[in-house]
């Protein structure tokens, strides 16, 4: 029997679905306010492929692959093609890469609605869709049916697709929940079942992912960034997969103890917070 998602997939509109829901402008302000920050602060790149969802438009015409899809491994062969025809490289390399893309777009609207307003939107694999385009964003996410978890004294505490938490701890365990073990989680397990890689290879992009797009949502939110990246990190129980530290200017840095594998395809290099060392870049 098809999820209430892949239902919704097959609808020729899907791409106006969210858009059209009528408690999503609401739902989602907080988040758009503080898109607005980040992309001030920091540019546009960020969040760029956050930008459809987050204003009501549909995303570019491109390759739709419901998160659903990608973690009972149906269409997980599409992304991993994808990923060989974007970076080309050995298979391994090109499936970490693709990993590494999908998670970040899975996490940052999360994190966003964390720093923000900690309202936090629910991204079970069944309700996101990742879409890879021709165009800009080559790379963008949405969430299908508008639903998030929030504290009891959120303003939008007891609307419909709003779950209301007791508390911090709360919260962060339903993030984990939702973006984790019902769906990134499946999704890593998917491409190693196609490819040789290993789990801890592949979480320390998800670590790294975590501490990325703090160190770009951070300025929207009152905490500091050091603080948010390593109660996140812990959540998501991959803390000891990355350093972060705060540097002089009081913005976050962070070193990974993995690698991506980017530098073993020509033309690529290594990342500037790889554990590779300087003269193999």
């Amino acid at each position: 029997m098809l999820s209430a998602a892949a239902v919704d997939l097959q609808r020729s509109d899907v791409r106006e679905f969210v858009p059209q829901h009528p408690s999503f402008p609401k739902l989602a302000a907080p988040l758009r306010t503080a898109a607005d920050h980040v992309e001030r602060r920091c540019g546009p790149h960020p969040l760029r492929g956050l930008r459809p969802w987050l204003d009501g438009t549909a995303a570019p015409e491109g390759v739709d692959l419901p998160g659903s899809a990608l973690a009972d491994g149906s269409r997980i062969g599409e992304l991993l093609a994808d990923s060989a025809r974007l970076w080309g490289g050995s298979p391994h390399a090109s499936a970490a890469l693709a990993w590494k893309t999908y998670c970040y777009w899975v996490l940052v609207p999360a994190v966003l609605g964390y720093v923000s307003a900690r309202r936090v939107p629910l991204l079970e694999a069944d309700n996101f869709v990742f879409t890879i385009s021709e165009d800009e964003p080559m790379f963008s996410g949405r969430q299908i049916r508008p639903r998030f978890t929030a504290l009891s004294d959120d303003p939008m505490a007891g609307t419909p697709g709003v779950e209301t938490v007791a508390g911090e701890d709360a919260l962060l365990e339903r993030m984990r929940a939702s973006l984790f073990d019902e769906h990134l989680d499946p999704v890593l397990e998917a491409i190693r079942r196609e490819v040789r890689i290993g789990r801890r290879t592949l979480l320390g992009s998800l670590a790294s992912g975590i501490a990325y797009a703090t160190a770009n949502c951070s300025s929207a939110g009152r905490e500091p960034a050091e603080v948010v990246a390593k109660n996140l990190l812990e959540t998501f129980g991959v803390a000891e997969l990355v350093d972060v530290a705060t540097d002089e200017h009081g913005r976050l840095v962070y070193q990974r103890h993995t690698c991506c594998l980017a530098f073993t395809i020509d033309g690529c290099g290594t990342c500037s917070t790889c554990c590779v060392q300087t003269e193999h870049r």
